[in-house]
């Protein structure tokens, strides 16, 4: 059975740019759930790792706020 994949937070090595995702599902959609590449500079080695909680709560604080503005 499908799990929910558990949420990550990614991190350029060249210009600094960050993003924690949490995935609704595990239909990962590049851009959103994934990132191959920073959107920022282009960069193709990105680090992933685990999000912490903080910035889960960030990331959920972020998507809150988006919906209701």
């Amino acid at each position: 059975m499908p799990r929910q994949p558990h949420p990550f937070t990614f991190m350029c090595t060249r210009c600094s740019w960050t993003k924690t995702t949490i995935p609704l599902s595990d239909a990962l959609v590049i851009g959103r759930d994934w990132f191959a590449q920073c959107p920022k500079c282009g960069n193709e080695s990105l680090k992933h790792v685990p999000a912490s909680q903080r910035e889960i709560l960030k990331a959920r604080l972020e998507q809150f706020f988006r919906l209701h503005s």
